[in-house]
């Protein structure tokens, strides 16, 4: 895919990927992978990464959880991110959430052992949630040290941030 061998980062629900676009022109010996469902942002995407010349970001159309389960080798990934997934937050609708047990088995697979699976959002009950959720998955040890500080930030973390409104973050390493 990329034409040469470095460590592979995913980050699932892309939106208008600036934080794989950061990330590419930031880390150059690494790859990056944005995954996104909507045509217009991954295409938005896509042409960051032309205009930009950045070889390292590849953009793919695709639901995030087929991706890991269906076109992730073993232990091929590095790092996953999921930003700001969406929280369904009706009860009735928790089975569309994306860290159920199905995905943190996939991306376990998928993910090299060391390798992080980190989630950043702003919806208190979801990271809660999931925080449950992967505690059930043995796979997955909590690592405290991460804490976000060098990710780039969305125009939806900075507007969170004037209006003093807390952000979760949480990582795990692959055991």
């Amino acid at each position: 895919m990329f034409g040469r061998s470095a460590p592979v980062e995913v980050d699932l629900g892309a939106g208008d990927g600036v934080y794989a676009e950061v990330r590419a022109k930031r880390d150059l010996d690494r790859n990056f992978v944005a995954v996104e469902r909507l045509l217009g942002r991954a295409t938005k995407i896509a042409k960051k990464a032309v205009r930009n010349q950045l070889t390292n970001l590849k953009v793919l159309r695709l639901e995030s959880a087929y991706f890991i389960k269906n076109l992730c080798a073993e232990s091929s990934l590095d790092a996953v991110t999921v930003r700001y997934p969406d929280p369904w937050p009706k009860r009735r609708h928790h089975g569309n959430r994306l860290l159920q047990k199905e995905f943190l088995e996939d991306a376990a697979r998928a993910v090299t052992p060391g390798g992080c699976l980190k989630l950043t959002t702003d919806d208190l009950e979801y990271f809660e949630w999931a925080q449950k959720e992967v505690k059930k998955c043995s796979p997955w040890v909590a690592d405290s040290s991460w804490t976000g500080a060098d990710e780039p930030t969305s125009e939806f973390e900075e507007l969170f941030a004037k209006e003093g409104r807390p952000v979760y973050r949480q990582a795990w390493r692959r055991g």
